[in-house]
């Protein structure tokens, strides 16, 4: 009964230890687990803090941008503005432009009507119109490439060597129509002469178109020079 005692003992004993032994390295073991909890919670803590810092820059980069959509909005009502002004430029030129054309149309009545008075006074005669298409024939320029180009150049040349009583109204319309031509090239290539000569052009058809095709329209034969006039008045005296 006593050896049964002493072993119960020893066995418990032994168990005790075994027991103590296992606690403290147990409590070693969860000591290190929770410094290593500690560790990486110490470490998550400065992930969070590293996070916020970073949410801080977001948010200073969002309110930077909201200040350049701010800056791009006034950009855009200044660019409104401009545009607004733009068409209202446009709207003015666009009443300009009507103006000056309305004052050139007048202007060619009024110088149509001037020549016709003369005309009709006989001192501007077919005499002084020969004289005008001379000129402007001696100083036609040489043809261009895009719009006043060899074959307009041609059709111009055969419009001035025509015999002037025979022009019609179509002839006169050919020649301003060339002159609208040489004076686009002219302003194109940046060359005076053409612009000059269309000036001249368009005013000698406007003067063919008085002297020489208005009396044929109104029954009658254009005004002669007086030499000239003289001259058939004596052939006709000589024939009687």
């Amino acid at each position: 009964m006593i050896d049964v005692l002493a072993t119960v003992i020893t066995v418990v004993a032994s168990v005790s230890a075994s027991t103590a032994s296992l606690g403290y390295w147990l409590g070693k073991k969860f000591s290190y687990i929770d410094a290593k909890f500690s560790e990486i919670n110490k470490r998550f803590e400065l992930i969070d803090r590293r996070f916020e810092l970073i949410d801080k820059r977001f948010e200073e980069i969002d309110r930077r941008f909201q200040e350049i959509d701010k800056r791009f909005q006034e950009i855009d009502k200044r660019f409104q503005e401009i545009d607004r002004r733009f068409e209202l430029m446009e709207k003015r030129f666009d009443e300009l432009s009507q103006r000056i054309g309305r004052l050139e149309n007048a202007f060619t009545q009024f110088s149509e009507t001037l020549i016709m008075l003369l005309e009709s006074k006989e001192i501007f005669t077919s005499g002084e119109a020969l004289s005008l298409r001379k000129l402007v024939r001696a100083i036609l320029p040489y043809s261009a490439s895009k719009y006043y180009t060899k074959e307009v150049y041609e059709r111009l040349k055969q419009l001035l060597d025509k015999d002037a009583y025979e022009y019609t109204l179509d002839d006169i319309e050919q020649m301003y129509e060339i002159a609208d031509l040489i004076e686009k090239e002219g302003r194109e290539s940046k060359r005076k002469d053409l612009i000059e000569y269309s000036h001249k052009l368009r005013f000698f058809a406007l003067v063919a178109k008085v002297i020489f095709v208005y009396p044929k329209i109104l029954g009658r034969t254009p005004a002669q020079p007086k030499q000239q006039q003289q001259a058939q008045e004596k052939k006709e005296e000589k024939s009687c």
